[in-house]
């Protein structure tokens, strides 16, 4: 089952791969609310369970997605 998430206009989707050792890694590929807009954010860590994967790569990448967002603002407030 494929999960996909909206947050603030991207799109998430999770991508939970199993280990040879039964263990489980994360990864996001985000969406922006452009076409061209997309991008991979990896957990470097393996997880026991599929669900904590997944919970894992969506949190990363609702944190890159914020912080995309917080130095946009920086960037555009400073000029």
């Amino acid at each position: 089952m494929e999960t996909q998430v909206s947050y603030g206009g991207f799109m998430i989707r999770p991508i939970v791969t199993a280990t040879d050792s039964g263990r489980y890694t994360a990864t996001a590929v985000v969406t922006g609310p452009y076409d061209h807009d997309e991008h991979t954010i990896g957990a470097e860590v393996d997880f026991g369970r599929r669900e904590e994967a997944v919970d894992r790569a969506i949190e990363l990448a609702i944190a890159e997605i914020e912080r995309r967002r917080f130095a946009s603002d920086g960037h555009v407030k400073g000029a």
